[in-house]
């Protein structure tokens, strides 16, 4: 992970007050125990093999515990007021700017399912290949690779500085389109935001420029196969206030509202189809494109299936699913027989860079 640049003073303060805030936690902790009266009452012998000395204690332990929720969102405020810090997970940039510790990390564990390495898509590609059906990747830049500018103290570390155009030279090298996400979001970035502030993902601009990126591969295909084709046109919904998950991670409490980052303010994205959809014989439906993924392509807020139907004009099917992985979702479409009952031409698989050995 990028250490944090902090000049000998400002250590020495902080390690200062961090250490009488942890003194004062745990003398809150004593005193709780000590205004505990079940824990110096003499429990019979009954009392005691039954339970019932441990329930009392246990009882009066969380009565006195209603002080914790405050402890904790001063504890918070003392590490995000002070020293722009929260708790492990997350990076405190600049003006409310958060991120998350995951673009920042060298190693992983390499038999966690959420990992992705480029044996796996090469299998991906054949098994797809062998049934009609061709790969397009969606590989979508670290939050922090597009917004180094509000990184503050804080930078990618030099050993992933060239891993995004690596990957795609390698995903190139495998003969599987994989256009670049990462340019048209700076270049897009002048123009609004493309990531939420408080929130790991892209917001419906980003979204949609992403989408607009896979276009050009996509339409390629189906234009070879002769896919049907339709009419998608998307337009600006209601604005709305959200708290991106990355706030999970100061839990300030009832202080968020004065001394926390701001929630994301942002304009939903609705799409909606122009042409009737067609039916085939029995009432079968042809969908030439499925995603699959992770919440970059589940969240509705961000609407990434809507911008892909919009800028490929044809429907998309979208069995992308949070808090699986990128792998997951797809390893559960290749073991059923969606692609053949909807007859689709090409799959379109979103990878964060993040989650690639």
């Amino acid at each position: 992970m990028a250490r944090p640049v902090r000049t000998s003073r400002r250590q020495g303060l902080a390690g200062y007050v961090t250490g009488l805030a942890l003194l004062l936690v745990l003398a809150g902790g004593v005193a709780l125990t000590l205004t505990n009266t079940a824990a110096f009452a003499r429990p019979g012998r009954g009392t005691l093999l039954d339970g019932q000395w441990t329930d009392a204690y246990e009882r009066r332990f969380e009565e006195g515990l209603a002080l914790r929720g405050p402890a904790l969102a001063a504890w918070a405020w003392l590490r995000y007021g002070l020293f722009a810090e929260g708790s492990p997970g997350v990076l405190v940039g600049r003006g409310g700017w958060l991120f998350t510790a995951e673009e920042f990390q060298l190693r992983w564990d390499p038999a966690s399912p959420s990992r992705v390495d480029l044996d796996t898509v090469r299998q991906v590609r054949d098994e797809l290949a062998a049934r009609g059906v061709e790969l397009v990747i969606a590989l979508v830049p670290a939050k922090a690779r597009v917004y180094p500018d509000r990184l503050g103290r804080y930078t990618l570390p030099r050993e992933l500085a060239g891993r995004y155009h690596e990957l795609l030279n390698r995903l190139a090298g495998l003969g599987i389109p994989a256009p670049d996400l990462l340019g048209p979001l700076q270049e897009g970035r002048g123009r609004g935001e493309v990531f939420l502030r408080t929130d790991t993902h892209w917001t419906p601009r980003g979204a949609e420029l992403a989408a607009q990126a896979l276009a050009g591969p996509v339409r390629l295909i189906l234009a070879q196969a002769g896919s049907p084709r339709a009419r998608f046109v998307s337009g600006d919904g209601t604005q709305r206030e959200y708290r991106g998950d990355l706030l999970n991670f100061i839990p300030l409490g009832p202080l968020a509202k004065h001394f926390g980052p701001r929630p994301d303010s942002v304009v939903p994205r609705l799409t909606s189809r122009l042409d009737p959809e067609e039916t085939g014989l029995f009432g079968s439906v042809d969908i030439p494109v499925v995603m699959a993924g992770t919440s970059y392509s589940r969240g509705e807020l961000w609407n990434l299936e809507g911008a892909l139907k919009a800028a490929v004009a044809a429907d998309v099917l979208n069995v992308a699913a949070e808090g699986q992985g990128a792998l997951q979702p797809l390893r559960a479409l290749l073991a059923g027989s969606v692609l053949e009952d909807v007859r689709a031409q090409v799959v379109v698989w979103e990878i964060p860079e993040r989650y690639f050995k």
